[in-house]
């Protein structure tokens, strides 16, 4: 074990214990630190590209001694939007650095690199070339297309660098994990930043993002967030930058406390079309007008809720400059969205009555096994109500956590909703002429491809 491993193992819960103060605190002893760690990337950065004719300009509105920084908030679709971002602007040969949480499998899964080398090839790469000019054409041209995750090396780099200041101590598991994503930003052109509950308690909004991605908001997190969607989205909405796009909202509650704080903070506020509205009407809108043959190519296996966050992804490129060639655009990469790891097995990390809807328009009129289980604090009742005329039987998966549904709960939902239900019993019970969909948290999701990887 690591000592990265070992700080945060200690760390227990990702935000434990609530504090909306502690992370403005550690910030303000880290921020000078960071700048100047930025400073210096920035430098060395300028050094490389005087080298290499066809570097790349960021968007004007970007401060040029830190990476520009895209904060993605909202509900439901983060993961994704931000992936979709990331992927356009590594298309366009920038340095990328997308954070996202929770992990499936790993912690490294939190950071994802584009165009940035392995620490270890990159090493290997400098000593191999004699003159600072063929170092610069590397880093500049090979690397480009190069998509990975952190390795152990570099969370560790950075988890030492962050242990010199020993306020640091202070911080939750996720506040730590956005640290790590700072550090790790100092070498990137961009910095995609998801935000974890979102708003303006989240320790990812002490930074001064340069545009604001809202994706749907809606009910999650009610203990922290309180129980009405205005109550919700005041909470995500006050985090918003001075450049900030609005997706799609399913209440329209959200559209006018949007323009409210935005008002406020007068803050340039662009509302996101639903493609699904427009995409069939005589005269489309402008950005949809102007959407080619190889979008619709690109997104045809996208689930429905996939192409709307893909289609987010291009009106916030769109807003800082940034074109997407659809044609050559790395295929989605972010496991466990709407993902078929089978021809009868979809798997998905949703874990709320938006996600269940979403669900729902994907199965459309077929009936699945839904393996399932989800935690104490999500609405069982109402998600198994959503996709109750979808669902032939309900096997509840058993999963190891702490705050994990009981069983005996989710069974007398089951009975009360009229819903067959069984246990799930491994993978070699599921039947190749059924249609199974694996849903409810990440932790459901981790526990059933465990169980299916060692099956295979």
């Amino acid at each position: 074990m690591s000592d990265l491993d070992r700080f945060l193992e200690q760390k227990g819960a990702e935000y434990a214990p609530f504090d909306t103060k502690r992370v403005h605190r550690i910030y303000a002893v880290l921020k000078p630190h960071l700048e100047e760690l930025y400073a210096q990337s920035a430098k060395s950065k300028k050094d490389l590209e005087s080298l290499i004719p066809q570097s790349k300009e960021r968007c004007s509105f970007s401060t040029q001694n830190k990476p520009f920084i895209i904060h993605i908030l909202g509900t439901n679709g983060k993961g994704s939007t931000g992936r979709f971002i990331t992927l356009g602007l590594a298309q366009n040969g920038y340095k990328v650095l997308h954070f996202t949480s929770p992990h499936l499998f790993r912690f490294n899964e939190r950071f994802y690199l584009a165009n940035i080398p392995n620490s270890d090839l990159s090493a290997k790469s400098s000593s191999a070339n004699s003159s600072k000019k063929n170092c610069a054409k590397d880093c500049g041209n090979a690397h480009k297309g190069t998509h990975r995750i952190a390795d152990d090396s570099e969370l560790e780099k950075a988890h030492l660098w962050l242990q010199r200041f020993p306020i640091i101590e202070q911080s939750s598991y996720f506040e730590y994990a956005t640290f790590l994503a700072l550090y790790l930003a100092k070498d990137c052109d961009y910095f995609v930043c998801e935000a974890g509950l979102g708003g303006e308690f989240d320790s990812t909004s002490v930074l001064q993002a340069d545009l604001s991605v809202f994706t749907p908001i809606s009910f999650d997190h009610q203990d922290m967030l309180g129980n009405s969607i205005e109550s919700i989205a005041t909470t995500k909405l006050k985090a918003m930058s001075k450049h900030t796009l609005l997706a799609h909202q399913i209440y329209k509650e959200v559209d006018s406390i949007a323009k409210s704080i935005a008002k406020q903070k007068r803050a340039e506020l662009t509302f996101v079309e639903n493609i699904f509205d427009e995409v069939d009407k005589p005269t489309p809108l402008e950005h949809l007008a102007r959407l080619t043959e190889n979008f619709y190519e690109y997104s045809q296996n996208l689930a429905p809720f996939l192409k709307q966050n893909l289609f987010v992804a291009y009106r916030a490129l769109e807003s800082i400059g940034i074109g997407v060639d659809f044609a050559s655009l790395t295929r989605f990469d972010l496991p466990a969205r709407a993902q078929y790891i089978a021809p009868n097995i979809l798997i998905d990390v949703g874990h709320n009555a938006h996600c269940a809807h979403s669900i729902l328009q994907i199965v459309k009129q077929k009936r699945v096994i839904l393996v399932y289980n989800t935690f104490f604090d999500k609405d069982a009742n109402a998600i198994l109500g959503i996709l109750k005329p979808a669902i032939d039987r309900l096997l509840i998966l058993e999963v190891s956590h702490s705050r994990i549904l009981p069983k005996d709960k989710l069974i007398n939902i089951a009975q009360n909703l009229g819903i067959e239900y069984g246990i799930f019993e491994g993978v070699d019970s599921m039947r190749a002429d059924k249609d199974y969909v694996v849903f409810g948290s990440f932790s459901v999701v981790k526990t059933f491809m465990e169980i299916y990887n060692v099956a295979r």
